[in-house]
């Protein structure tokens, strides 16, 4: 019997945390327009792919993670703002591309 999850709490710490800001950004992405709003569902339908070891859910939540990243530098002023919004873009993006993040999908998604 397959089950399917939200969080897998097996996989590694790093997917694990980036599983859970994929969800947390996808939320956050809806509420700030039309281009953001369709990063952040394809945020949550890569986080529910990841949670449950699908590598073109993992190919996703970097593309959108990089979308995200890009849509934040080229729609504010450079300044502290600017700063500020990439926290948790870029902490994603990171989380994501681990190395520990990568073995891992390389090895156990399908």
């Amino acid at each position: 019997m397959q089950t399917r999850r939200w969080i897998n709490r097996y996989q590694t710490q790093t997917l694990v945390l980036g599983n859970t800001l994929l969800y947390i950004e996808g939320v956050f992405n809806i509420g700030r327009g039309r281009v953001f709003a369709l990063i952040g569902i394809a945020m949550l339908l890569a986080g529910y792919g990841i949670a449950n070891d699908k590598k073109i859910a993992w190919r996703l939540g970097v593309a959108a993670s990089i979308l995200s990243v890009a849509m934040r530098l080229t729609s504010h002023s450079p300044g502290i703002e600017t700063i500020f919004s990439l926290v948790f873009p870029v902490a994603l993006l990171t989380l994501l591309l681990h190395p520990l993040s990568r073995d891992y999908q390389k090895i156990w998604f399908n």
